[in-house]
C-alpha cells in the first residue's frame, strides 16, 4: 500500500516471518525512488532487534530487503509460539510491520513492533550519507561513500571499501573498518568496549591518531611520529600539564589559617598514543576497552 502524504512518500511494508526452522523464508522486497536522483541520499536505520546490512551500488534509488528473524539468546516475545497447534489445525504467523518514509532524498525505516526481529539489507547509491543503529544485531556496510554514523550495542561492526568520513561503534562486538577514501579534514572515530578495533587506513593518509586499549595491546605498520598528549591537543585555557587535574580546596580562613592554601591534587594518567601520519591531519581515533587495536596500512 503507497501513500503520498504532503509531497512525502509513506509505504508500509509486511515482513516475511523467518522460523528457526524455515532459514530460507523468502524476503519483502521494496523499491524506494528518491526525489532527486541527481543528489546523494540519506539512509537512516533504528531498530531494536535484527542485523542491518547495507550495500553501494549503482542505482538511483533503495531497494530494501526485509526478512523475520530469530535472535540467539533472546525469548521468544510470545509464550504460546513454542507450544504445538490443536488438533487439525495450524499456526499462522503473524508479521511483522515496518515502515519506510521518503522526503526529499531522505529515507527512513521504522519497525513498528520493536520487540519483532527483522534483518535490513538494502542496496543504495555509491554516494549515500548513513545514520544506522541497532541494539540487538550487526552492522555492515559495503562500498559507500559519505558521512557514515553507525552503531550497535550487541553486535559486531564491519565496514568494507568504505569512503568519506565515518563514526563507528559498537558494545559487545568486533569493529573491522576498511577505507577506501578519506574526506580531507573531517575526523573519524571508531570505538568499541568489549571486542577488537581494526581498521585499515589508505596509505597516503594525512591524519593525527589517538589509539588506546585498556586492557590488550595497540598495532601498527605505519610509520606513526609519536607526540606528547599537550602538543597533540594544545589548548592555552588549561593547566600546561593537561594530564593534571588540580582541583584547589580553600579551607575557611576564620576556622584554620594555616591550612588555607591546602590543596588536594588529583593525577589522571592517560594512557592513549598519539601520533600523526603523513605529516598529520584531522583526528582519528580508535579506542577499545577490551581488546586489541590494530591501525593498517593499505596496500
Amino acid at each position: 500500500m503507497r501513500h503520498v502524504i504532503l509531497g512525502t512518500l509513506l509505504l508500509t511494508a509486511l515482513a516475511a516471518p523467518l522460523a528457526a526452522q524455515q532459514p530460507d523464508a523468502q524476503a519483502q522486497r521494496i523499491t524506494i525512488p528518491l526525489s532527486d536522483p541527481g543528489r546523494p541520499g540519506s539512509l537512516q536505520v533504528d531498530i531494536v532487534m535484527g542485523s542491518i546490512t547495507v550495500k553501494g551500488s549503482n542505482r538511483k534509488d533503495m531497494l530494501i530487503e526485509a526478512r523475520g528473524s530469530s535472535v540467539v539468546g533472546l525469548p521468544r516475545n510470545r509464550r504460546a509460539q513454542d507450544e504445538p497447534p490443536p488438533p487439525g489445525l495450524r499456526r499462522l504467523t503473524q508479521n511483522a510491520p515496518f515502515t519506510v518514509e521518503e522526503d526529499r532524498n531522505e529515507v527512513s525505516i521504522e519497525v513498528e513492533a520493536p520487540t519483532r526481529s527483522i534483518d535490513f539489507t538494502i542496496e543504495v547509491p555509491l554516494r549515500t550519507n548513513l545514520d544506522v543503529e541497532t541494539v540487538m544485531g550487526s552492522v555492515t556496510v559495503e562500498g559507500i561513500e559519505g558521512e557514515l554514523e553507525i552503531e550497535s550495542v550487541n553486535g559486531a561492526v564491519t565496514l568494507t571499501n568504505v569512503g568519506g568520513s565515518v563514526v563507528a561503534h559498537t558494545v559487545n562486538g568486533k569493529l573491522l573498518a576498511t577505507i577506501a577514501r578519506a574526506t580531507p579534514q573531517q575526523p573519524m572515530a571508531f570505538t568499541s568496549l568489549n571486542g577488537s578495533v581494526d581498521v585499515t587506513l589508505p596509505a597516503n593518509v594525512k591524519a593525527n591518531l589517538k589509539l588506546r586499549s585498556d586492557q590488550g595491546d595497540v598495532y601498527t605498520d605505519f610509520d606513526l611520529q609519536q607526540v606528547r598528549q599537550d602538543a597533540a591537543n594544545p589548548n592555552p585555557n588549561q593547566n600546561p600539564n593537561p594530564n593534571v587535574d588540580i582541583d584547589r580546596n580553600r579551607l575557611r580562613r576564620d576556622i584554620d589559617r594555616q591550612r588555607a592554601d591546602l590543596q588536594r591534587r588529583r593525577v589522571e594518567i592517560d594512557n592513549a598514543i598519539y601520533g600523526s601520519i603523513n605529516g598529520g591531519g584531522p583526528d582519528f581515533e580508535m579506542r577499545t576497552f577490551n581488546g586489541n587495536v590494530y591501525v593498517r596500512k593499505g596496500k
